[in-house]
């Protein structure tokens, strides 16, 4: 009895092992590409008050708090920014920006996971909440517009961080979908845990 319950540990321990790994390879996977989609287009940004406006990196947000979760997302947009932050081709707002919508990503896929594990697509258009809301107001208080105080400074943050959001969360859930579709989908990545067990 104790020899099949040391096995099932093993296959546990094994199976768990292979899951990370393949987390790890999928979030340098997708730093490279966020870095390439930054730096080789040229039309995939363009600059408003120092910010850089990049849909492409809130695809990746959308798309990897979804199949990878919370903290591998994160360690994602975190890479990316780092690489584009030092290459010159993002600002400074990459890091609040891009974070807080991976973060946002994916909290709301751990818990439609949880509840709803066919919707957890879904997840991918919550990224804008993150991004526009938690980020722009922390782009405010860093490199303020005008009086950090004044909320007209916020509004402008938020509405120029929506503009790169809200279209990347749109096509990084539709990539969702049609990788599904492949067959490709956040259970190659992340065991469902249910309460009957």
């Amino acid at each position: 009895m104790n020899e099949i319950h040391n096995s099932e540990i093993l296959h546990e321990k094994g199976v768990n092992n292979y899951n990370i790994t393949k987390k790890v390879a999928m979030a340098g996977i997708f730093i490279s590409g966020g870095l390439a989609l930054s730096y080789l287009n040229p039309f995939a940004y363009f600059e408003i008050f120092g910010t850089k406006i990049n849909p492409f990196a809130h695809i990746i947000n959308a798309m990897m708090g979804v199949l990878i979760g919370l903290v591998f997302a994160s360690i994602t947009a975190l890479g990316i920014a780092m690489l584009r932050f030092s290459l010159g081709i993002g600002s400074i707002h990459a890091f609040h920006g891009g974070i807080s919508g991976a973060i946002v990503v994916g909290a709301a896929a751990f818990i439609l996971w949880k509840k709803k594990p066919k919707y957890v697509e879904f997840a991918a258009l919550f990224e804008p909440f993150g991004t526009v809301f938690i980020g722009g107001t922390i782009a405010n208080l860093i490199v303020p517009i005008g009086d950090a105080l004044l909320i007209e400074g916020f509004i402008i943050y938020w509405i120029l961080f929506a503009n790169s959001s809200i279209p990347g969360a749109i096509i990084g859930f539709l990539i969702l979908k049609y990788l599904k579709r492949a067959g490709i989908s956040r259970e190659d990545y992340i065991k469902r845990i249910t309460s009957d067990k």
